[in-house]
């Protein structure tokens, strides 16, 4: 299975790339799954709904998030009914959105799950605790799960790809 991740898209020129780029790269490289991290995407924090839809609409199947993701408040209004937009799964209960997605590709289930370090980050849940659970209930169900982990430091992500 082959899977794209894009990476922190960054305003309109970031955009620009996913929109002009993307089919180009899902073409050369046929992918299974496309992913794209879509919280820097508006003017360099945040995401709107017009450009969550865009990403799709370019190919993307699942969009994740981070801590900026809530720059624009204009997210609180439709993270709930946008089924392929997670945020980290590490936020407090009670937090908007969700931070697991589930996908089908060719028959095959594959989970997508964000979560987001913090060292130097806000007070959140523990990203590995979070992770471990998702994780191994994602595995009763299928053996294809991708993490996308947000963090600042290096260590924090070393520690979450050994984990």
């Amino acid at each position: 299975m082959r899977i794209l991740f894009i990476g922190d898209v960054v305003g309109r020129p970031g955009r620009s790339m996913v929109q002009d780029y993307l089919p180009k790269l899902q073409k050369k490289y046929r992918p299974s799954l496309t992913i794209v991290n879509g919280e820097n995407a508006a003017s360099g924090k945040g995401i709107t709904e017009k450009i969550y839809k865009s990403f799709l609409e370019a190919g993307a199947q699942v969009v994740t998030l981070g801590n900026h993701a809530w720059a624009r408040r204009e997210i609180f209004s439709f993270i709930d009914d946008a089924p392929k937009l997670i945020r980290p799964i590490n936020y407090p209960l009670g937090t908007p959105g969700k931070g697991i997605v589930s996908v089908n590709i060719n028959g095959q289930e594959v989970v997508v799950i964000n979560a987001m370090g913090r060292t130097f980050l806000a007070d959140i849940d523990c990203p590995f605790r979070a992770v471990e659970e998702a994780v191994e209930e994602a595995k009763k169900r299928t053996p294809f799960v991708f993490v996308d982990f947000h963090a600042e430091v290096t260590s924090e992500k070393q520690a979450m790809a050994g984990f």
